[in-house]
């Protein structure tokens, strides 16, 4: 009794449709062989997944480190900022309230001049 993949035609060479099966299974099967090989030599083991923890954790401290650094030269130049904005400002208050001094005296000589010449004009021109 025959096989039942055993076409009439398979005594003269040709491929069975077992055989032709069978070799696109064993090309797929390579294929991802191929694809194991490279996922295995992608991935990473746990030694390297602790060394990548270990190395994250040492720049998150040289971060926080820099970012202090940072915080304490911004207070200081902050500090120094503040410092001679209120120098400035003290100068320029000084500098308004010798202004309003001396308009002060100029209006007051003013009105007393004016004050002096209706008084004449008043006491003398008629």
């Amino acid at each position: 009794m025959p096989a039942i993949d055993d076409p009439p035609h398979a005594s003269n060479g040709a491929h069975t449709p077992t055989e032709i099966r069978l070799s696109g299974v064993a090309t797929r099967i390579a294929a991802l062989q191929v694809d194991l090989a490279i996922v295995r030599a992608s991935f990473a083991t746990k030694d390297d997944v602790q060394r990548i923890l270990t190395l994250l954790h040492q720049q998150q401290l040289e971060f926080h480190i820099a970012l202090e650094q940072q915080r304490l030269e911004f207070h200081t130049a902050l500090a120094k900022q503040r410092e001679d904005f209120n120098v400035a400002l003290a100068e320029v208050k000084l500098e308004v309230h010798k202004a309003l001094l001396s308009q002060t005296w100029k209006l007051y000589g003013f009105a007393s001049l004016m004050l002096g010449g209706v008084y004449f004009i008043a006491r003398y021109v008629h």
